[in-house]
């Protein structure tokens, strides 16, 4: 390869790793978020997440960070669970998915929502509440 088939193959290389890095792209913008949900408020459409981190601490005390996150008609909701036996696809054990009905979340359940932002509002595209498992 000659220098000059180098240098274009370099540009090309650029071009290609910048365009992945643009904003816009489809779930760009999505993240998830983990914490406790420590309010509801149906009649707003909201739920209060509380989420440690960053990891910083005021006097040696860990914040949580609040997250206020909107929940709409098209929010998904499910349950992940450890698997009850050996189905054919899977062992015991493992961890299923099981979807649950709309506001089927209450205070206290360790959630990761994958959240939009949506200006300076974080809308909820699918909240999932994470079983606690038996001894």
């Amino acid at each position: 390869m000659n220098r000059r088939q180098m240098v274009r193959m370099a540009g090309l290389l650029a071009v290609a790793l910048g365009t992945l890095a643009l904003p816009g792209r489809a779930g760009a913008s999505e993240v998830k978020h983990s914490g406790t949900i420590l309010a509801i408020n149906r009649a707003a459409g909201t739920i209060v997440l509380g989420e440690m981190g960053p990891w910083r601490g005021t006097e040696g005390v860990t914040e949580i960070t609040r997250r206020t996150i909107l929940v709409t008609s098209a929010t998904a909701f499910a349950r992940v669970e450890r698997a009850p036996g050996p189905p054919a696809t899977r062992g015991i054990g493992e961890f299923v998915e099981v979807p649950l009905g709309p506001w089927e979340v209450k205070e206290g359940d360790f959630v990761t929502v994958q959240v939009r932002r949506e200006g300076e509002r974080l809308s909820a595209a699918k909240v999932t509440v994470v079983a606690p498992s038996g001894p």
